[in-house]
């Protein structure tokens, strides 16, 4: 009887040439876990993947057994559903995301778990990782009914760090992906709403822009060129035995002056390369030039020795800082995009301040050097015509504490030693402080307030200067507004392009 019902019923499909394709739910591919416990090295594990399957009809010319063969599928990882997202125009704070019929998310870049990926088949609602409001709710039904729309949401957004968040609008644009049970959703910031095109520069003629003397280039490891190889600059040896690189000041100059090169081989070569990559890449090296010198005089002029370095980090993935000794604090940040500091700055409408992050009063930042700096940022914003901005660059400089600690304390209270004032950053961590007790104040910066004054955090949150959200079970800081926006304004000289 059984066999007879699906002969039945697959008659019809055969014969209309029906390809009903099905989706199953994201998934962790079992060679993970083996890959974990080190008992496979050769092939690399796909991470979350979803498996789509067609049946397979017996077709065959004036046959009478119209019946399912079998049934076909393919494994499609989300590492190639996230790839087809245009990354380059959406920008740093640009991202995407999937759902299924269900609204459960497919990949979201705050969907983390153990190896990058969560370990069971997730069941993560959207709006469990995007702020849950009425206008969400609307989203997300329109995106399970597969409509097509666009608009501009006021939102939470997280910095990468995910200490760090802040209220933004914007644009949201979704539609059914075709053959699939899935909805895609492209989130576009607002100094994204405009995409710079850039042309003229003859490729191959390789990179021609000057670098001054005692400035270093960084590049992030972005795919420039088919044959370009970032594992080079990702600190990666890629061989036999490979192990991390702990490279010194001249292994790091050789690295990305290595780099460079072969960059500037494969163009004079004409090789198969991101044209408009390229293109942005070369506008960013001439345009950043003319900071080299200024940067030379400012820091003869202000000779001081708590100013670590000066840098600029461009939307095309290069890094241009000053002097080229400090290029060992920048090589954990040659990749800007990823740099904590650069998304936040590109979100500001202002100076970003931001120290490494410290749970607890006496932890050591790095088991090689104890020094905590501090990174202050700026976006460089250009005017479009057509109405709004873009963000091609972002400016700023690492510093010691102590170079704006006398500043924190005369901005305060004066000299009287007795009153401890601290400088918190948009989440109320501590960027300075005049307080001196048990600890040198570099084991104070980078704390939570909360952790190290729980009263006075409650206070602030009270005075509505913090609000505190609670998302996903979790507590959040956000600030409305805070000194931290003005009192370095003027004193650090930033050139801009």
């Amino acid at each position: 009887m059984e066999k007879e019902y699906v002969q039945v019923l697959s008659r019809p499909m055969v014969i209309s040439r029906t390809k009903h394709f099905l989706w199953t739910n994201v998934y962790l591919d079992a060679l993970a876990w083996l890959i974990e416990n080190r008992v496979l090295y050769e092939r690399s594990n796909m991470g979350m993947i979803t498996t789509v399957t067609l049946p397979v009809y017996n077709v065959s010319y004036e046959s009478n057994n119209q019946t399912i063969l079998g049934v076909m599928g393919l494994d499609v990882t989300t590492r190639e559903m996230i790839d087809t997202i245009p990354k380059r125009q959406l920008g740093a704070n640009g991202y995407g995301f999937a759902i299924n019929p269900n609204g459960f998310v497919l990949f979201h870049p705050l969907m983390k778990g153990q190896m990058g990926y969560l370990t069971d088949p997730p069941s993560l609602d959207l709006l469990e990782v995007e702020l849950d409001t009425a206008v969400k709710t609307v989203l997300r039904k329109e995106m399970i009914n597969g409509v097509t729309n666009e608009r501009v949401i006021d939102t939470l957004v997280w910095a990468p760090d995910m200490f760090h968040a802040g209220r933004r609008n914007l644009t949201y644009c979704h539609t059914h992906i075709t053959n699939t049970d899935f909805s895609l959703s492209l989130v576009v910031p607002p100094e994204n709403q405009h995409h710079l095109v850039i042309s003229g520069f003859d490729a191959s003629t390789g990179l021609t822009a000057s670098i001054g003397e005692n400035v270093s280039l960084l590049l992030a490891p972005f795919k420039y060129c088919d044959d370009f190889d970032t594992n080079f600059l990702t600190g990666i040896i890629v061989g036999e035995e490979a192990t991390e690189l702990h490279p010194g000041i001249s292994d790091l100059h050789l690295k990305y002056g290595q780099a460079l090169s072969s960059l500037d081989e494969l163009l004079k070569a004409k090789a198969k390369c991101d044209k408009e990559l390229v293109q942005n890449l070369l506008w960013d090296l001439e345009a950043t030039s003319v900071v080299d010198s200024e940067w030379a005089a400012a820091y003869a002029d202000e000779a001081n020795e708590d100013v670590r370095s000066l840098f600029l980090a461009t939307n095309g993935g290069l890094t241009r800082l000053y002097p080229d000794s400090a290029i060992g604090l920048h090589e954990s940040e040659a990749n800007n995009w990823a740099a904590h500091y650069y998304s936040r700055a590109l979100a500001a409408n202002d100076f970003v301040y931001s120290a490494p992050y410290r749970e607890y009063q006496n932890e050591s930042m790095d088991d090689d050097d104890d020094e905590t700096l501090i990174t202050i940022a700026k976006a460089i914003s250009m005017d479009v015509p057509a109405g709004g901005i873009f963000k091609p660059a972002v400016v700023g400089t690492k510093v010691s504490p102590a170079f704006i600690e006398s500043v924190v304390h005369s901005a305060t209270y004066g000299s009287d030693d007795d009153v401890v004032s601290y400088l918190l950053d948009d989440a109320g961590f501590v960027i300075a402080t005049t307080w001196t007790g048990n600890q040198s104040e570099a084991f104070v910066v980078g704390m939570f307030l909360g952790m190290l004054d729980p009263a006075l955090m409650t206070r602030l949150i009270e005075a509505d200067v913090y609000t505190r959200f609670v998302v996903s079970g979790r507590y959040r800081r956000l600030t409305t507004s805070f000194l931290s926006t003005r009192l370095l304004k003027g004193w650090i000289k930033l050139s801009t392009v």
